[in-house]
């Protein structure tokens, strides 16, 4: 008895043994992973926050820089853009920053998280300066206060600071999310 028949033998190679993993001998089926996606909510908020801010910078340099009160039974008026002797003011500095914190929020909105962030900060820190600098250093030998646009610069400027801060994403080394159980 013949069991040998050539021209019935398999062509090509041998076919290679298929593994499925399935549960282990006693236990459970491995847990597929779960894909998280991060949600956008945190960058949403930092670009309104950014944008809202930047206006409200740009309007400060239209309000009044110092207070100078009433001298000689007439108010003087000082704004980011016109100082009293009629010379052009500092305003323009303000709006500039005020761009700044806009194009950053473009940024942060663009994907480009950490370089939005960054010039948040430095536009933020810019805005704080130039108003302490607007009023201990502008007013020269006059005694005057702070007028309500400087006000508002330095605090729009450490909101922006405040904001990026707020909103910036957990460190995953220190989050509950990331530690193991």
């Amino acid at each position: 008895m013949d069991t040998h028949h050539p021209e019935r033998a398999p062509t090509g190679p041998p076919p290679v043994p298929h593994f499925e993993a399935t549960a282990p001998l006693g236990g459970t089926a491995p847990v597929p992973e779960v894909v998280r996606t991060t949600s956008n909510r945190r960058e949403l908020v930092l670009v309104a926050a950014l944008l809202v801010l930047s206006v409200v910078a740009s309007a400060s340099s239209l309000m009044p820089w110092r207070d100078w009160g009433r001298q000689f039974g007439a108010p003087i008026v000082e704004t980011g853009w016109e100082r009293p002797d009629g010379s052009l003011g500092r305003g323009w500095i303000a709006v500039a920053l005020a761009v700044l914190v806009a194009a950053a929020g473009v940024l942060v909105a663009a994907e480009r998280r950490r370089a939005g962030r960054t010039l948040a900060v430095l536009s933020g820190l810019s805005m704080a300066t130039l108003a302490v600098a607007e009023w201990g250093l502008g007013a020269g030998r006059a005694r005057t206060g702070p007028g309500s646009g400087i006000w508002v610069l330095l605090a729009v400027g450490v909101l922006v600071v405040v904001a990026v801060g707020a909103t910036a994403p957990p460190d995953p080394a220190t989050s509950r999310a990331g530690a193991d159980p």
